[in-house]
């Protein structure tokens, strides 16, 4: 007893298995879920289209706000398509093509193997949608030689069988084409595999670089420098392009220099850079304009200027400043302190110099703010004060970084899908069957078959199959 009770225990288990894996099977197979992870991949595709990929924080902070910008980076919009959902999404539909393909393609593939059909019940054909029957005063076996000559002109495969006074003809053409939804699968696992390689073998950055800058590659053995950014307009002062000349630096060495633009990237070793922006620089500008205030009298000085990264005598004075530091829309960390641009726009200009005395010491490296003169002494101890009037920017080049190494596979994948298409909307599988009978005054012939598509190209072949019979045909059913 209580052998049959575990018996019957194991059929209750292994039914319970069996129907969840059918289930599941089913899911995975079915067009609803194929149609909802489609739509779901569009949609997230509009997004990454839309959210500019891999650019700085500041960018976004500048176009989208800091609440948006949190919900961004919490999504990973701004890296989309490495996001793990996204990967989940990917894995799925490769998972739901496997699966379609493994139900479908077996069967087909062996009715595709197993199609010649030597004798048949001469019945069948007047089931067809596509049939026809004729009465000719020739005999059977000419009618068969000139049946066969006719469908070997029309590159139909045929097979013959029968003799005496009956006859079967069986002819078919175009069945590769039953394989181009199969090879369009495929072609969508290989661009799904390529996608994949891309994506965890490869990245996508973005950098903004300043002339005379230098971009030091990621997973490269190489720099990149830019030598040169500048915009073309049209007469009429709208932008028309804009460009810059790279450098690639290899050991201290140039290589290779091009200039690029829009949709005119530089390639080298398996990476794309591409010219994808352009702005005013946030953290360094040309040279900007002081001047010198006594406390006492309020007024500034005549103004002066001090060129990035140069050493300039303050007029009446004792001292010298260098330009060293700007951002573009101050900000301080209090947790990291440090200063940074919350945008790239000039909301809240700021210098920072270095000033020295007479001796050359340095007396202080203060902020100097344009909205705000004087919040912070720049001289300490002194009735001398410096104020920040203007700035000259300079502009700098956005770069995008792109290193794919599955554009090779998906490339691949695309030349299978468009051989796909090619299979399944220009090749149709034609199928013909021809019973031939001799009814002693004449021969009856009857003619039926079917195509997958394309209806009207069907009934052509059959007119012309049957025109090329006997002109003295009398005509039955169609």
């Amino acid at each position: 007893m209580p052998d049959k009770a575990k018996e019957a225990a194991q059929v209750v288990d292994a039914r319970w298995y069996k129907t969840l894996g059918s289930r599941v099977w089913s899911a995975l197979n079915s067009l609803k879920l194929t149609i909802f992870i489609l739509v779901s991949i569009a949609l997230t595709a509009i997004i990454g289209t839309v959210v500019e990929q891999n650019s700085p924080v500041e960018e976004y902070l500048a176009q989208y706000g800091e609440t948006w910008t949190r919900v961004i980076l919490y999504a990973r919009f701004n890296d989309m398509y490495h996001a793990w959902w996204f990967m989940s999404l990917l894995s799925l539909m490769s998972i739901s093509i496997i699966v379609c393909t493994m139900e479908r393609f077996p069967p087909k593939w062996k009715s595709l193997l197993n199609h010649k059909v030597e004798k048949f019940d001469p019945k069948l054909i007047e089931k067809f949608a596509h049939h026809e029957t004729l009465r000719i005063k020739e005999s059977p076996e000419a009618l068969k030689e000139k049946l066969l000559g006719v469908l070997r002109k029309k590159k139909f495969g045929v097979v013959s069988s029968g003799g005496g006074k009956e006859y079967y003809i069986y002819a078919w053409k175009g069945r590769h084409g039953r394989l181009g939804s199969d090879a369009i699968h495929i072609s969508l696992l290989v661009i799904l595999f390529g996608s994949i390689v891309g994506s965890y073998a490869g990245y996508k950055d973005f950098f903004a670089v300043n002339e005379g800058g230098t971009i030091s590659v990621p997973q490269a053995d190489f720099n990149l420098r830019l030598d040169k950014f500048w915009i073309d307009y049209y007469d009429s002062g709208q932008i028309r392009q804009f460009n810059s000349n790279l450098a690639v630096m290899e050991d201290g060495k140039e290589v290779l220099k091009k200039q690029i633009w829009v949709n005119e990237p530089l390639y080298y070793k398996g990476i794309r850079f591409y010219q994808s922006s352009y702005g005013q620089s946030w953290n360094k500008v040309s040279e900007a304009e002081i001047a010198l205030r006594n406390k006492d009298k309020g007024k500034p000085e005549a103004p002066f200027t001090v060129k990035w990264d140069a050493v300039q005598k303050v007029p009446g004075s004792k001292y010298s400043v260098k330009l060293v530091g700007y951002t573009a829309d101050f900000a301080y960390d209090e947790r990291t302190s440090t200063v940074f641009s919350k945008s790239p726009e000039a909301n809240n200009p700021a210098v920072m110099v270095e000033v020295y005395d007479d001796g050359d010491r340095l007396v202080s490296t203060p902020w100097l703010f344009m909205k705000y003169p004087g919040i912070f002494p720049a001289i300490p101890d002194s009735s001398q004060d410096l104020v920040y009037l203007a700035h000259r920017p300079i502009m700098y080049s956005g770069i995008s970084v792109n290193k794919d190494p599955g554009t090779n596979i998906v490339w691949l994948g695309s030349i299978i899908m468009g051989l796909g298409f090619i299979l399944a909307f220009f090749i149709y599988h034609r199928r013909i069957w021809i019973y031939l009978k001799d009814t002693g005054q004449s021969t009856e012939v009857r003619i039926g078959g079917t195509i997958n598509k394309n209806q009207l190209v069907f009934e052509k072949d059959i007119k012309e199959i049957t025109s090329a019979l006997s002109t003295d045909a009398s005509r039955g059913n169609k």
